[in-house]
């Protein structure tokens, strides 16, 4: 899938109300609350990804880097104003350089203030006490961009089962690691195929968690979805 074909611009005149962000910045008497981090990115900034073993094996190398400027975020379907999504932004010192829908699911590629890396605007799969741009009330999914810019993982991951899988079973899988059903189609390898995207309630990116599921006995293959820039926007 093409991202150029579905990112565009957008602007908006409407006057909007901004939530408030999400996570709990504690109480002075309350020392069981952690307090919000805001100043240390999600992830560690050196790190280097692995693919798993469906995505794409043999091009280029088994490794991904992150894009540092860039974000690719996508918001709560009920979200559907952009010009909400633009004043978010603004609000986390981002800027937006193109917004599209996908299954009228809006989404942007965002520039990172200049003064920090995309990690510290990544939803923190797994980790507590942060209240950064990834874990605004309004966004669904917030994380790196890779191969300098070119591939963008939209946080939907695509998974296939025996045919022998219960149905609560796959819905029991889903729950446990924080992923939000969205339909089911033509399967590569069986005759169904489960379409699902990552939410803040994952215990892990949509990269770590692909590459452990990988392994669940039930599981025929499970890959994310990657969606290619051709000639991506930067922020420099």
């Amino acid at each position: 899938m093409y991202l150029n074909e579905l990112l565009a611009l957008a602007t908006s005149t409407a006057l909007v109300f901004i939530l408030g962000l999400s996570c709990d910045r504690g109480s002075p008497v309350d020392n069981n609350v952690q307090p919000c981090i805001s100043d240390q990115p999600v992830e560690d900034t050196t790190r280097i990804y692995i693919k798993s073993m469906y995505y794409e094996p043999d091009r280029y190398s088994d490794t991904l880097e992150i894009y540092p400027s860039q974000v690719f975020a996508k918001f709560y379907p009920w979200v559907r104003d952009t010009a909400l999504v633009q004043q978010t932004a603004k609000r986390y010192g981002m800027r937006i350089l193109g917004i599209s829908s996908i299954d009228t699911q809006l989404f942007a590629i965002m520039c990172v203030p200049s003064t920090k890396r995309a990690e510290y605007f990544f939803t923190p799969y797994g980790k507590s006490g942060y209240c950064t741009f990834g874990t605004d009330s309004l966004v669904e999914y917030s994380f790196g961009i890779f191969e300098n810019g070119f591939q963008d993982p939209s946080g939907v991951v695509y998974f296939e089962f025996t045919d022998a899988t219960p149905g609560e079973t796959i819905d029991s899988l889903f729950e446990a690691n924080g992923l939000r059903f969205l339909r089911t189609g033509p399967g590569f390898l069986t005759g169904k195929m489960y379409h699902t995207t990552i939410t803040p309630r994952a215990p892990q990116n949509v990269f770590d968690l692909v590459n452990e599921l990988q392994y669940v006995n039930f599981v025929v293959t499970v890959f994310p979805e990657i969606l290619i820039t051709t000639t991506p926007p930067r922020c420099e």
